[in-house]
């Protein structure tokens, strides 16, 4: 398929300009002539979706996904309901993505074809679910599922940044200000003080080397954290197994680690619920959620799983196995083998896992902010007494 931008002229004389979607120029014609349009110019764009498509955003899906819910209940049919979108959606981007999609299923491919076409919007567990429902006959159940999902993956994405974002935002700070204090304030303050010829305490010694090692270094410690941070990425695009490994050491890193570790784990269990819940067999559904999982050691855990249960292993000794999930999630899994009622504990562990990030977010921000106040209010009190204890002192022998 080929993408045209055009210029076209109505019945009324009024200038249509757009983009359109057709195999060849001869395509192109034909669907101009049947939107009742007069094709002026065209050209043909390249790279089309790169800019535009990237724009459709996690609320804007479940817009789309809640919109074709509804219509698909009302028993209106998928084409009409992409039509409606398109002409009733206050979003560019929602507008022209719905009628690529349109001219798609015009054309003859269904819709988990037309949005498989899509790959960085529609996830392939959503086009996966889609293709099932359209087997079953049962597509509004598919969307619903998408519609949770994507709105349990946006709380998730608020926690996550109430987690990270704050406190590295209150390090930042706290770093400009140390900078500001030792590349400016101190040396003009202790410089006074050894003009003097006076004999320097040690907790003014020490201040005077640290100001001096931070005005040498400051772009080690400015540039040091994103360099390592640039370079675990090259190095884990260049090997699988360093990438494990790269990415096992961020989950023991203290405070974040654990937090990264919970918030991968229960995404592998909400992705793994959903998919289960739409009736895909276990091993379709460990391969669907792994590839969603970012931290590859992690991932590579799932499908160590996959492998164990396709050889005969149980479900819950598997994850057990994996060393990444707590033994409430292992119990849950092992509970619901033995019961036949896997859905019912997929739910309690999904509310597990909302729980103890909820928990573990709500102690990193106790924890950091009082943290940071102290290390602030340690220096602050270290410059008071290496600075003004000479002072003091000096003032003392004067008398």
């Amino acid at each position: 398929m080929r993408h045209y931008r055009y210029k076209a002229i109505d019945n009324e004389g009024n200038y249509k300009n757009g983009k359109i979607t057709a195999s060849n120029t001869s395509d192109l014609f034909a669907l101009i002539k049947d939107n009742d349009l007069e094709l002026i110019s065209y050209r043909q764009e390249t790279n089309f979706g790169a800019g535009l498509f990237n724009r459709v955003s996690d609320k804007d899906l479940v817009s789309i996904f809640i919109h074709l819910e509804q219509l698909e209940r009302a028993g209106v049919s998928i084409l009409d309901s992409i039509n409606d979108l398109k002409e009733t959606s206050e979003s560019t981007a929602i507008r022209e993505l719905s009628q690529e999609i349109s001219e798609s299923i015009k054309n003859g491919n269904l819709f988990s074809q037309a949005i498989a076409k899509y790959p960085d919007i529609f996830k392939s567990i959503y086009v996966g679910l889609i293709d099932m429902g359209e087997k079953t006959g049962n597509l509004s159940d598919s969307f619903k599922n998408i519609i949770d999902d994507i709105k349990w993956n946006l709380e998730i994405k608020r926690k996550a940044s109430k987690a990270i974002v704050g406190p590295v935002f209150g390090i930042l700070i706290m770093f400009i200000v140390l900078g500001i204090m030792t590349t400016v304030v101190i040396p003009k303050v202790t410089g006074f003080l050894t003009a003097q010829n006076m004999e320097l305490p040690a907790t003014t010694i020490a201040l005077i080397g640290f100001s001096g090692f931070f005005q040498n270094n400051w772009y080690i410690m400015l540039f040091g954290a994103p360099f390592l941070w640039i370079t675990a990425k090259a190095v884990s695009k260049s090997s699988k197994n360093l990438a494990i490994k790269i990415d096992n050491l961020k989950l023991k890193i203290p405070v974040f680690g654990p937090i990264i570790k919970k918030i991968e784990s229960a995404k592998f269990c909400q992705f793994f619920g959903m998919t289960f819940k739409s009736g895909l067999g276990v091993i379709e559904c460990l391969e669907l959620s792994s590839e969603l999982i970012k931290n590859k050691a992690i991932k590579n855990s799932i499908i160590t799983v996959e492998q164990n249960v396709s050889d005969g292993l149980s479900l819950a000794d598997s994850i057990a196995h994996a060393k990444y999930f707590p033994n409430m999630v292992v119990r849950m899994f092992k509970i619901g083998e033995e019961s036949g009622n896997m859905e019912g504990s997929l739910d309690n562990i999904k509310f597990f896992y909302d729980r103890e990030i909820n928990d573990s977010i709500e102690k990193i921000t106790a924890l950091i902010q009082p943290m940071l106040t102290l290390i602030m209010g340690g220096m602050i009190a270290w410059i008071a007494i290496a600075v003004f204890g000479p002072v003091y002192s000096s003032f003392s022998n004067l008398q």
